[in-house]
């Protein structure tokens, strides 16, 4: 029975979106607009006047029904009480949540998930570290002038050009956009509003590897891997990045008073006085003796009765010529060779060699005639030889895994199929083959929906990262050329 209108500046038409009842409005990126909030239940003749900034907009692909993901504003019954019953100021900053940090729980489509702050806390910092801001709503008792409601049109929140690539293809995006949360691409890049779409597959972050446990290590909450065994190796292959389209708005929230953020301190009647202290340090002579008596060590040493004497002439050698003598004469030995005739005779021979299959080849090799002339000529015929083998290629493992869903967008409450396919594209058989998937935030199993080859093991909990994790061991091996497939359903929260 409530209901809510725009003061200034006027809306724009817009689609009704689902027709449950909702109010819709047209807002412009940039301005902040004035509401009306009215015959609210249970409160007769109270009104309230909240106050709501644009700060940002999605980026929808090509043939979405622009009111099938408006921003939700939501007034709820906390809020009204706070502003109207206690005279509080009550702040929501909206913002499109980060699809890895969104929070774990199925709400439905028309009640965003929301969180309430302590007075101390900035709600805008928050909302930023969560997500992109995409408003700001503020909510209070206190009754506008006339001047404030029949005033210009809403005040221009800036004009920053949006640094997003639109996704239909037609160059960067021409709106103001507020705030944009995430790291800029490499230059040369273009830089696509990713938080809208739900992207579940592939290796990102840290790289998956081999724990020292064995197990795996650096999968989170977006990744799927395969992990088999290829010549007795152990290996792991990423699926491709599947991505659906499907934004999700939260809110944090703070209701502060007028003496909710007061810090009030006294004059400080707290004397410090510290007295003059006389140290003394005295310090009277010290006597120190060194008394040393004679020492009574001695070292007494006795003449050394060691002496050496050489006599002359005790050592003679007398060297006379050597009387040996070397002589050479002259050689009389002489090598007399006549004229040799020798003769070779070398009849033909049919020479024959058997080559084993080597290798895949095909070799013709032409007929080859020598010719031997000297005293007897000899004619030798060498006759083709033609070899054919088959060569058997090496064992080289090769996996194919392609990772799909069945929707390209899906809103809160739908529900997707995933299918996960692989192919053995090697010529060795591929064994202990399991396949990962880590889920989303966002996304939720539904229990008794895995399916797989007869014999597959599937199990699920939550990884190393507090994801939830899928997990399908197929039996046996994979044959070169053999395929198969797993498949799960999930709930879009």
């Amino acid at each position: 029975g409530m209901k809510v209108e725009v003061l200034s500046p006027s809306p724009e038409p817009v689609p009704a979106g689902d027709g449950k009842g909702m109010a819709t409005f047209g807002l412009k990126v940039g301005l902040s607009y004035k509401l009306r909030v009215y015959d609210i239940p249970d409160r007769p003749g109270v009104e309230l006047f909240p106050v709501v900034d644009m700060l940002g907009h999605l980026h929808r692909p090509k043939g979405i029904d622009p009111a099938k993901y408006p921003i939700r504003i939501v007034f709820r019954e906390d809020d009204i009480t706070d502003a109207a019953g206690r005279g509080l100021l009550v702040t929501q900053v909206v913002y499109l949540e980060d699809p890895d940090q969104a929070v774990p729980i199925k709400l439905p489509k028309d009640e965003p998930p929301f969180v309430t702050l302590g007075p101390a806390e900035e709600p805008f910092k928050v909302a930023r570290a969560l997500g992109r801001v995409v408003a700001i709503v503020r909510i209070g008792g206190r009754m506008p002038t006339p001047d404030e409601l029949t005033g210009p049109a809403g005040v221009g929140l800036g004009n920053i050009p949006c640094p997003f690539m639109n996704t239909v293809g037609d160059g960067p995006c021409k709106l103001p956009c507020g705030p944009v949360c995430g790291t800029p691409p490499p230059p040369g890049r273009p830089w696509l509003p990713r938080d809208e779409y739900l992207c579940d597959g592939g290796d990102r972050a840290e790289p998956v590897h081999f724990a020292g446990d064995g197990g795996l290590a650096g999968i989170d909450p977006r990744d799927t891997i395969v992990k088999f065994t290829a010549d007795n190796r152990p290996r792991v292959l990423p699926t491709n990045i599947v991505c659906v389209y499907a934004p999700r708005f939260a809110s944090v929230r703070v209701a502060i008073g007028v003496t909710e953020a007061l810090n009030a301190a006294h004059l400080s009647s707290a004397n410090l006085l510290q007295r003059m202290e006389l140290t003394a340090n005295r310090q009277g002579p010290k006597k120190l003796d060194q008394k040393q008596v004679a020492g009574q060590n001695r070292l007494r040493e006795k003449a050394s009765g060691l002496s050496t004497r050489v006599f002359v002439g005790e050592h003679s050698e007398i060297r006379v010529l050597g009387g040996f003598d070397t002589r050479l004469n002259v050689a009389s030995h002489q090598l007399i060779q006549g004229v040799d005739r020798k003769s070779a005779v070398q009849k033909a021979g049919l020479m024959k060699a058997k080559i084993k299959a080597d290798g895949l080849k095909s070799a013709e090799s032409p007929v080859s005639t020598g010719i031997v002339e000297g005293a007897s000529q000899a004619v030798m015929t060498w006759p083709p030889l033609d070899v054919t083998g088959v060569e058997v290629p090496p064992k080289k493992p090769g996996l194919a895994v392609i990772k799909r869903d069945d929707a390209s967008e899906a809103e809160s409450g739908d529900t997707l199929t995933y299918t996960i396919n692989y192919r053995n594209m090697g010529n060795t058989p591929i064994r202990a083959v399991s396949i990962t998937d880590s889920l989303l935030p966002r996304l939720e199993y539904i229990p008794n929906s895995a399916q797989g080859p007869v014999g597959t093991v599937f199990t699920f909990g939550e990884n190393r990262t507090g994801a939830l994790e899928l997990r399908y061991d197929l039996p046996g091996a994979i044959a070169p050329g053999a395929e198969g497939f797993v498949t799960f359903k999930v709930i879009v929260r």
